[in-house]
C-alpha cells in the first residue's frame, strides 16, 4: 500500500484529502505544521508528499527543498491557490514531481498521484537492478574464445544497436541465455532503463495476466491494492521473457497484441496503457514444433521471432572450457574459497564430458570438486560425472547370467544415488500436489534444474515411486 504524506496549514483540506486517498487504498498520514512533516520524513519512509504551496510558518518551496535533502528521490507534489508560471516553474526546478492547482478535481489529482507512485516504482525498480547487475557484471560474464561465441558476441553488438526488435533467444537450459538478453540491454540505447525479468515458468497460471499487465484494486479476490505489471515497469526499457513456451494461450494472444499495439489494459481495469519496451524472449524448447502442435500460437512465434539467436550447448564449444575453468575457481576464491588448480587428468575428464546442464553444470561440478577435495589440486578423484549416456536410474545394475561381475563400487554407488535422487523428487512433487515452483522450492533447486531432473527421471503424475 503506497504511503502518502499530506502537509497543509488548512486542517479541513487535510482532513478531505486524507479522506478521499484512504478510500483510495493508500497509506495516508496528516500533518499541519511543516516543521512536523520534516521531523515525520526524517524518521518515516514515504512514498509521495503532497505539500501546500502558501503556509504561514514554511512555504512549499523551502518544504519542498528540505524534503529533497532528506530524500533526493522522495516524489513532492506541489498544491497552490496562485497558480501562475513563475510558481510552476520555480516548483519544478527545485525538484517537484509536479503541481496542482487549487480548486482542483479529485480525478485530476488522483491521476497525478498515479502517475507519481508509478515513477517511485520504476525508480526503486531501476535502483534494485542496478545493484543487482552491478554484481552480476563481476561474477557471471559471457566467457569463450570459440568461433561459436565470437560469433554470439558479433550478434549482441548487432542486435543491441536496433532496441525495438524483438530478440528470441534459443538453447538448452544452463548456456546462457539470461546473461545474452543482460548483455544487449546493456549494450542497447535503453541500458539506463530498467531491465525486468519473467520467467513465465514459474509465475501460477492464473496470475500470469495480473504478473504482465497488473491489475486494479478489486479486480480478484486479495487484489486490495493496484499494482502495476511488468510491461509497466520495463516502460523504455527491456522485458526479458525467460521460458516463453510455457505461456498460456490466453497470455499469448493478449502478449501478441502489445507487441503490435504497444497497448494493454490492466486486470480489472478500463483505461489503456501505452508503453515503449523492447522484449527479448527465451527457450529451450522448439517453438515451431509448439507452432505445430498447436500449444504456441504461430504469428506470436513469428512477433517473437524477429532476429533469433541460438547459443550452442557446451559440448559443441569444448575448448572454451579450460577458460570457463579457470574463470570459475577465480570466482569461488572471490568468494572465499580455497585456491586450487586442476590436474591434467582432472581436465582431461571434464573435457570428455558432454554437460547436459551446461555451463552452469560445469560450475556446479567444480565447486563441488573443490569442496571434496583435501589439498590444493582438485584430481579426477573429486570431479564426479554422469556417464555421457545414462541409463535410466530406476534400473538396477545387475550381473550377467554366467556370474562374472561387471559393476565396480563406483557404478553401484552411483546408481543407489540416483535412485535416492529419484525418489526423493517423486515424494516431494507428490507432497506439493505437482506444483514445481513448491518443489523446486522444498528441494533447495531452481526451476529449471527440477524440470531436468524430471526429464532425466522420466517422471510423471500418477506414476508410481517403484520403478
Amino acid at each position: 500500500m503506497p504511503s502518502v504524506l499530506i502537509v497543509d496549514d488548512e486542517k479541513v483540506q487535510t482532513s478531505i484529502l486524507g479522506d478521499i486517498l484512504t478510500h483510495e487504498g493508500y497509506d495516508v498520514t496528516t500533518e499541519n505544521n511543516p516543521e512536523q512533516a520534516l521531523a515525520l520524513a526524517q524518521n518515516q519512509s514515504f512514498d509521495l508528499v503532497i505539500c501546500d504551496m502558501k503556509m504561514p510558518q514554511m512555504d512549499g518551496i523551502e518544504s519542498l527543498k528540505r524534503l529533497r535533502k532528506i530524500n533526493p528521490d522522495l516524489n513532492v507534489i506541489i498544491m497552490t491557490a496562485f497558480g501562475t508560471i513563475e510558481t510552476a516553474v520555480k516548483a519544478m526546478r527545485e525538484g517537484a514531481f509536479d503541481y496542482v492547482m487549487k480548486p482542483f478535481s479529485k480525478e485530476e489529482l488522483l491521476i497525478t498521484i498515479q502517475r507519481a507512485i508509478k515513477n517511485q516504482e520504476l525508480v526503486r525498480e531501476n535502483v534494485y537492478l542496478r545493484e543487482e547487475l552491478g554484481l552480476l557484471e563481476d561474477s557471471v560474464r559471457l566467457i569463450g574464445e570459440s568461433e561459436a561465441i565470437q560469433n554470439i558476441h558479433r550478434m549482441i553488438a548487432k542486435v543491441a544497436q536496433d532496441d525495438k526488435a524483438t530478440v528470441l533467444l534459443q538453447g538448452e537450459t544452463g548456456t546462457g541465455k539470461d546473461l545474452i538478453s543482460r548483455a544487449i540491454h546493456q549494450r542497447s540505447p535503453r541500458q539506463k532503463a530498467a531491465f525486468i525479468v519473467v520467467n513465465c515458468a514459474a509465475v501460477p497460471e492464473g496470475l500470469m495476466e495480473s504478473e504482465f499487465f497488473g491489475h486494479e484494486k478489486g479486480a480478484f479476490t486479495g487484489a486490495v491494492t493496484a499494482k502495476p505489471g511488468r510491461f509497466e515497469l520495463a516502460d523504455r526499457g527491456t522485458l526479458f521473457l525467460d521460458e516463453v513456451a510455457e505461456l498460456d494461450a490466453n497470455v499469448q494472444g493478449k502478449l501478441l497484441r502489445v507487441l503490435q499495439t504497444k497497448e494493454f489494459e490492466r486486470v480489472g481495469g478500463t483505461r489503456t496503457h501505452r508503453v515503449n519496451v523492447r522484449v527479448i524472449a527465451a527457450t529451450n524448447k522448439n517453438l515451431q514444433e509448439g507452432v505445430r502442435s498447436g500449444r504456441f500460437r504461430e504469428d506470436l512465434f513469428y512477433r517473437l521471432n524477429v532476429v533469433p539467436i541460438t547459443i550452442p550447448p557446451l559440448r559443441e564449444r569444448k575448448e572454451d572450457i579450460p577458460l570457463l575453468t579457470e574463470y570459475f575457481l577465480k570466482k569461488f576464491q572471490a568468494e572465499g574459497k580455497r585456491k586450487v588448480q586442476i590436474s591434467p587428468d582432472a581436465m582431461e575428464a571434464l573435457m570428455k564430458y558432454n554437460y547436459p546442464g551446461n555451463v552452469r553444470e560445469l560450475e556446479n561440478l567444480l565447486e563441488r570438486a573443490i569442496i571434496l577435495s583435501d589439498g590444493k589440486v582438485v584430481t579426477s578423484r573429486e570431479v564426479h560425472l554422469y556417464p555421457l549416456d545414462p541409463p535410466s536410474p530406476s534400473n538396477v545394475p545387475v550381473a550377467p547370467e554366467d556370474g562374472t561381475k561387471t559393476n565396480s563400487l563406483r557404478d553401484v554407488s552411483r546408481h543407489a544415488a540416483e535412485e535416492a535422487e529419484r525418489v526423493l523428487i517423486m515424494e516431494t512433487l507428490l507432497k506439493t500436489n505437482w506444483n514445481r515452483v513448491k518443489a523446486a522450492r522444498a528441494l533447495g533447486i531452481d526451476y529449471k534444474t527440477l524440470r531436468l531432473k524430471i526429464r532425466q527421471f522420466g517422471l510423471a503424475p500418477g506414476k508410481s515411486l517403484m520403478p
